[in-house]
């Protein structure tokens, strides 16, 4: 009987379509090196985009409050019953009991509301940005309501322009340095997010100064 010449290169069907443990490994490194990177790629997409959705909503909410605080103290007016009044309680005077920042109190006329109306900001220890109203009655701008108007604020500072210099407080109350007079233009500053504060700051002009 004649036998077939033995050759190195037959294989049995296992033998033939096997991995080896060598290849099992390396596969294996491939597959953890892809995993690792793809990972990597996808937290820092996951971080800009959460990076980006709190930035957008910090510039929405300092657009929001300056749109207010321009419309408001655009149309404050001179009054000696309710004076334009801004406070540092960080000296030792605040009109509001809350109040951890700088305080601005003043009456205007605005828009769809009756006669004059008192507005007021001050900003809280737990860095709520709190907005007074109320109808004029008392002179008194410690009472009347508040209202929540910003979260999350860092710093709310204010300076005043009286024509020569920006002065950081403002007091037209009867017997006080600005008495029965506005400022001509007041600089506000805003710093949003108490851990990676945001800042933010524009000027606004007083036409009826």
């Amino acid at each position: 009987m004649n036998r077939p010449p033995f050759s190195s290169e037959l294989r049995t069907p296992h033998s033939a379509f096997g991995i080896t443990l060598v290849e099992l490994l390396v596969a294996m490194g491939i597959l953890v090196t892809v995993s690792a990177a793809t990972a990597l790629i996808f937290r820092g997409i996951t971080r800009a985009w959460r990076t980006g959705q709190l930035r957008t909503e910090r510039y929405q909410q300092a657009r929001l409050l300056f749109d207010l605080f321009g419309r408001e103290l655009s149309s404050s007016v001179v009054n000696l019953k309710y004076p334009l009044i801004g406070l540092k309680p960080s000296e030792g005077e605040a009109l509001r009991s809350d109040s951890a920042g700088d305080e601005l109190f003043f009456v205007g006329t605005l828009p769809g509301r009756t006669g004059l109306v008192e507005r007021g900001y001050w900003l809280t220890a737990a860095g709520e940005l709190m907005c007074h109203d109320d109808e004029p009655a008392d002179g008194d701008y410690a009472t009347g309501a508040g209202e929540l108007c910003g979260r999350d604020i860092a710093q709310f500072t204010v300076a005043y322009f009286d024509g020569a210099e920006w002065v950081d407080r403002w007091d037209g109350r009867e017997s006080a340095p600005q008495a029965g007079k506005l400022p001509k233009a007041v600089h506000l500053i805003l710093s949003i997010s108490r851990q990676k504060p945001e800042r933010f700051e524009t000027v606004i002009y007083i036409p009826t100064s």
